[in-house]
């Protein structure tokens, strides 16, 4: 479909008309950075869609930090019952992020019934960066900050009010709201876009130009493995694994059972390879028991076993984990200094 046109004031009401009877979620900002916020229709919040990602990365909407997935004896079945939402404002380097986890989660059997309910019931809107951070990083892996896919509608920020692309028959349908209106972009409206698009990205370039590698991040991580260059920032590392919570495409998770009542539970929690008990067995053995192999993990589980397993790398280039990491740990640093240490 053809770029759409909407005035400002109607995607305002276009989306309060969704808040009405469906949960949606905007990024607003409080003290100095963007989060995800419920926007009610009594709310004064608007969505701010430009400037960067929020902090929090999307998995967080589908992939919960802490719940019951099962309680036994008794039956067991899933039990679909929590309504949808929309989530409005949605980076690129976030919507790839959905791309990368549906492999996870929803490309191969057993499906993990949550993330896929979550998924099927969730309507997205993507929209443009126009502020890019100092630690984003998403064309320095071949991406770009605009939507690019995986979104049901995407806007992108002009004078005179947004561009709007359609992008699944879910969000055409959204848009039949009566008294808002949209009509075709003009050319003039979508050269100003693109205009802005390429400000945005050549912004993200030029921050990243003492960065750039000769080759792929995916060959100097799969031939570099014991690569001194590690050998520094293992030191520093404090295995607190910010980084990895933050990460947009992290995904490991344990499983415990507790009582409850008379019955039990079983709970699904977010863990992280870089603590010291990832991986523990019985006995106490540990498939990576030294901080080097722990540090190396992350590197290789996305430029590496990803690429391998499902043809695409696990980073999207959204830099939180840059501003996450308590010891200024730079993954582009890392990566560059794979290859220097070649000799290249």
């Amino acid at each position: 479909m053809a770029p759409l046109f909407i005035p400002s004031s109607d995607f305002e009401r276009l989306i309060r008309a969704w808040a009405a009877d469906t949960l949606v979620y905007i990024p607003s900002s409080r003290t100095g950075h963007r989060h995800w916020v419920q926007l009610s229709p009594e709310s004064s919040a608007c969505a701010e869609l430009d400037g960067i990602r929020a902090v929090e990365p999307l998995k967080t909407f589908y992939f919960r930090v802490r719940e019951i997935v099962a309680t036994y004896p008794g039956d067991t079945r899933f039990l679909d019952e929590e309504p949808g939402f929309i989530i409005v404002g949605a980076k690129n380097c976030d919507l790839r992020s959905l791309d990368c986890l549906d492999r996870t989660f929803a490309g191969s059997e057993p499906r993990d019934p949550f993330w896929v309910s979550r998924r099927e019931k969730a309507l997205v809107v993507g929209a443009d960066c126009s502020d890019p951070s100092p630690n984003c990083f998403c064309t320095l892996l071949g991406m770009k900050p605009y939507p690019e896919g995986y979104y049901d509608l995407a806007v992108a920020s002009i004078s005179d009010g947004l561009v709007l692309e359609v992008g699944s028959p879910r969000g055409e349908d959204a848009l039949k709201v009566e008294g808002i209106a949209i009509t075709s972009a003009t050319a003039e409206q979508v050269a100003e876009r693109d205009e802005n698009r390429e400000r945005t990205r050549q912004a993200i370039v030029e921050q990243n130009r003492k960065f750039e590698t000769k080759r792929s991040s995916i060959q100097l991580v799969k031939e570099g493995f014991e690569s001194p260059a590690y050998n520094k920032y293992v030191g520093r590392c404090r295995e607190d694994a910010a980084c990895l919570a933050i990460c947009p495409t992290c995904h490991c998770f344990v499983l415990f059972d507790q009582k409850r009542g008379d019955g039990n539970e079983r709970i699904r929690v977010w863990d992280f390879c870089y603590l010291r008990s990832y991986t523990r067995c019985g006995g106490g053995h540990t498939a990576r028991a030294t901080g080097n192999d722990r540090f190396k993990n992350k590197y290789v589980k996305k430029f590496d076993f990803y690429p391998t397993r499902f043809d695409m790398i696990a980073c999207t280039g959204c830099g939180r984990c840059i501003e996450a990491c308590l010891a200024n740990i730079d993954m582009r640093q890392v990566i560059y200094e794979l290859e220097e240490s070649r000799g290249e």
